[in-house]
């Protein structure tokens, strides 16, 4: 679909994308025919607009569901575990290295959707795996929600210059249910973002749509409040982050997630205009303010596409 629009000429975004070769719990074996079945979806696309970049991986659940793979028990007991094929902890982690192994070595970026400790621990020990057997100086593999990345985790994906993209919406959303989930200080933890930050990384942000609304002014709020939306209160203050750390996270790193920090992600002369402008003085605004600033204008690659003047 998004190929069709581009060749019409109609897409007004810019898209990359990553192809999901296997459905959850796909077995490794069935990667290479998947991959090859997609090849060239969107190759004829001016390649600012859309563009394939790599290779998604759904590796576990979500914390609420206590589907996601932690080293200590949810409250109420279990783990979860990988999504992945495979009858046991053991063989579900080889089909993950099976499967960062071949995408990595096939040249593809990795996102892969990870959101328990346990699981990011073995997410990125898989990426290290790979990498050892394939060097490759700059894969930009990433970390899909990370939500309870560890340091240890947070080191090594700083360390090879990988990535991580979080949620700030869905922290805000689920907050007030996580502490009877998996106990006060692993939810004041969850979305680790300003630790992150502090490990190197270059964190991105997004909405994880349709699971909260995309909107970037209210991802920015959250970065920033860190607080719960039904109560208010705050969930673990100590890892908010400042304006312009939140607004990178979905401009100038979203553009080095993309391969594309030469080209967008901030306004510099020789690359696009893309840009939004809010009514309203952003840089000393109250953070409970930003989510309503009216947006002014909207250009895209030069173009106004949106103005309420």
């Amino acid at each position: 679909m998004y190929a069709r629009l581009e060749s019409a000429g109609e897409l007004r975004a810019r898209v990359s994308v990553l192809l999901l070769p296997l459905e959850m719990g796909g077995a490794a074996r069935h990667l290479p025919d998947r991959l090859v079945q997609l090849e060239g979806v969107c190759a004829a696309a001016d390649p600012r607009r859309l563009r394939v970049l790599g290779v998604k991986l759904f590796a576990d659940g979500i914390p609420p569901s206590r589907t996601a793979w932690m080293h200590e028990e949810y409250e109420g007991g279990g783990y979860g575990s990988l999504c992945l094929h495979g009858h046991s902890d053991a063989q579900r982690v080889e089909e993950l290295n099976t499967i960062v192994r071949y995408a990595h070595a096939a040249g593809h970026q990795l996102g892969v959707h990870i959101t328990g400790d346990h699981g990011i621990d073995a997410v990125v020990e898989a990426f290290e795996a790979a990498q050892a057997e394939t060097p490759r100086p700059d894969a930009r593999h990433y970390v899909i929600h990370g939500d309870f990345a560890s340091a240890r985790s947070l080191a090594t994906l700083a360390r090879h210059g990988w990535g991580i993209n979080m949620n700030p919406g869905v922290k805000d959303a689920t907050a007030d249910a996580m502490d009877a989930i998996v106990g006060p200080e692993r939810s004041a933890y969850q979305w680790p973002v300003r630790s992150a930050v502090a490990a190197g990384i270059p964190v991105t942000a997004s909405s994880d749509a349709p699971i909260t609304y995309p909107d970037w002014r209210r991802g920015v709020a959250s970065m920033m409040l860190r607080e719960a939306t039904a109560s208010g209160r705050q969930s673990g203050p100590e890892q908010c982050v400042d304006l312009e750390t939140a607004v990178r996270a979905y401009t100038s790193n979203a553009a080095w997630q993309d391969f594309a920090e030469n080209w967008k992600g901030s306004l510099e002369p020789g690359k696009v205009a893309d840009i939004c402008v809010v009514d309203g003085d952003l840089a000393h605004a109250d953070p409970h303010d930003i989510a309503a600033m009216p947006v002014a204008m909207t250009v895209f690659d030069g173009e106004i596409v949106h103005d309420i003047r």
